[in-house]
């Protein structure tokens, strides 16, 4: 009998199980992930002058963002991302997939770099 079968005779889940969050998970993945940014990811980056969009969720758990206002183009925005937003979502909502800035952050201009002149 393989693993997949094991578990579910005992009735537990794999965590590679919590991923499918099509219909109605997808949308309580939705609703979770944007109150987190609603409530605290976006007033802490405000004060910066930045803002996080959910843009989208993928069919398996993946969390579409685009980065605005400060952080677009800033050169910390990877920090900003993997070390603040991912670790704060991942806290809140351990089920959700991988993190993707689908930003472009060659379009924007850089608030904090000055070319030498």
């Amino acid at each position: 009998m393989n693993d997949s079968k094991i578990q579910e005779s005992q009735g537990t889940e794999r965590p590679e199980d919590k991923g499918d969050s099509s219909g109605a998970s997808k949308d309580v993945l939705r609703k979770r992930i944007q109150d987190v940014l609603d409530e605290e990811v976006n007033p802490g980056i405000a004060m910066h002058g930045g803002v996080v969009l959910l843009l989208d969720i993928g069919d398996q758990g993946q969390v579409y963002v685009q980065m605005g206002g400060g952080c677009h183009g800033c050169g910390m925005v990877d920090v900003t991302l993997r070390q603040g937003i991912e670790t704060i979502l991942r806290e809140r909502v351990p089920e959700m997939g991988a993190l993707i800035d689908t930003t472009d952050h060659a379009e924007g201009t850089n608030p904090y770099f000055m070319p030498s002149r």
